[in-house]
This record gives C-alpha cells, structure tokens and sequence, in this order.
C-alpha cells in the first residue's frame, strides 16, 4: 500500500551553500517562531527561526537557483512515482523558508499545510530537504504511522491534505535546519 512519501535525495554541497546562506544572509531577517507553552492551541506549536525567501532570490543567489533546479527533478521523480498526481497543472510555490530549529525546538503539533486561508489553500504537495544531520530529530506522520529521520540531504514529498498530518520529532541535544515549501496548484481554485 502506497503512503504517497516519497524520500529522494539532494547533493550535500547543495545543502552546505544552503546553510552557508542561512547563516551569512544580511539582506533578509529571520522571524523567530515561539509556541505557548501552556496553551499550544494559542500558538502554532512551532520554535524555530525560519528564513522567509522567494523563489526571485534564486536570480541573484545561485544556492537557491541550484537547489530549485534540483528540487524540479524530484518533484519529476514523485510524478513518475505517482503519475496521478502529475496530472494537475502545479508549479513550485513562489514562498518557501529555511528553518531552523534549536535543541527543543520544533514544530512540535500535529499539522497540515493546506487550509482554507488564502496563503495556504492551493497548496497540493509538500517538500522539505534537510539541510543538516539529526536522526533523533526528524519527522513523523500520524495516519501512515511513519518517521523519517533529518540526513542531510534527505528530501521528502508529500500531500499538503489533512490525510498526511505530520509533526516535527523533537530533539533536546541537537539543532535541525531544513529548507521546505509546497507545490501550488496553478491558477487557483475558484472562489
């Protein structure tokens, strides 16, 4: 039985440029995420200090245009794998981050990535590549029972439907950097 997660990989020099950016950007500002610790539901459940980048960066930062040319052919890779799933007009989102999250820190609640607002609703597949080792800190998915540890390197596709709950596994010793997006239906659904 197909889960529809599919792992591929990324070139590790393409994932140390990826970091390298992260930590050497001074044109962008990091958002720090904080989730409530005596309310989850108040919050989002998420620690992190996540970088917010457009694909239009890519022009001028040939870490993200290689990292995209890449993340093209996996997403390829998964349409073979899933011919179905190809059969929708998509395109990579324009909106995706780079994320890191400390020792203890995570998306630590069960989520989804599409909704009804109007950021997230074209969302129709998810990826994320981790930037970094941490085969304690990785991710897991409620309904297919599945956990996938953070190599480097390692990149995961999967549905942005609420059928792929997922959350970040949380690792008190060591940090996690991942780079991640959606891929968007093209044109939008109709209001």
């Amino acid at each position: 039985m197909h889960n529809f997660i599919w792992e591929g990989e990324i070139d590790l020099d393409i994932c140390d440029n990826l970091v390298e950016f992260y930590d050497t950007c001074t044109y962008l500002t990091k958002k720090k995420y904080e989730s409530n610790p005596f309310n989850d539901a108040k919050g989002n459940g998420k620690d992190s200090l996540d970088l917010h980048c457009h694909t239009m960066l890519a022009k001028n930062e040939e870490c993200l245009d290689n990292y995209l040319k890449k993340l093209i052919q996996c997403v390829d890779k998964y349409y073979h794998v899933y011919p179905q799933a190809g059969q929708i007009d998509c395109h990579i989102s324009p909106l995706f981050n780079i994320q890191r999250y400390e020792p203890g820190g995570g998306y630590k609640v069960w989520h989804f990535e599409r909704g009804a607002q109007r950021e997230n609703r074209e969302r129709y597949l998810v990826w994320m590549t981790y930037l970094s080792d941490n085969p304690d800190g990785g991710t897991e998915w409620m309904y297919q029972d599945k956990y996938i540890s953070a190599e480097k390197g390692k990149t995961v596709i999967w549905p942005a439907e609420w059928t792929h709950t997922h959350r970040g596994v949380i690792d008190d010793n060591l940090s996690k950097t991942l780079i991640t997006g959606w891929i968007d239906i093209a044109g939008g659904f109709v209001n």
